[in-house]
């Protein structure tokens, strides 16, 4: 779906239709549609890099965890009827 290069930039239209059908409230936030503003008008680009610091790993993988752990708990019921269709295929 993105074109092949070493960094591939994903198309705008792509990332919109991704970004409009998740329930996830981050990308319904202003600041968001912002960065999205800009990608559409300069690419995908990073004018000043943020150096990863121990606190903000911390912070980032804080977040992605308590995403997961939404998403897991939403979606217990598939995530087991999944499993037990992949346990009935190794059979």
């Amino acid at each position: 779906m993105t074109p092949a290069s070493p960094f591939p930039e994903p198309p705008l239209l792509l990332i919109k239709i991704i970004c409009n059908s998740s329930p996830d409230p981050s990308f319904k936030k202003k600041k968001y549609q912002r960065f999205l503003d800009e990608y559409a008008k300069d690419g995908l680009y990073c004018r000043r890099p943020k150096r990863i610091t121990p606190e903000r790993r911390k912070y980032y993988e804080s977040i992605r965890k308590k995403k997961m752990e939404r998403f897991i708990t939403s979606n217990r019921e598939q995530i087991n009827r999944m499993k037990q269709s992949f346990k009935a295929n190794q059979n």
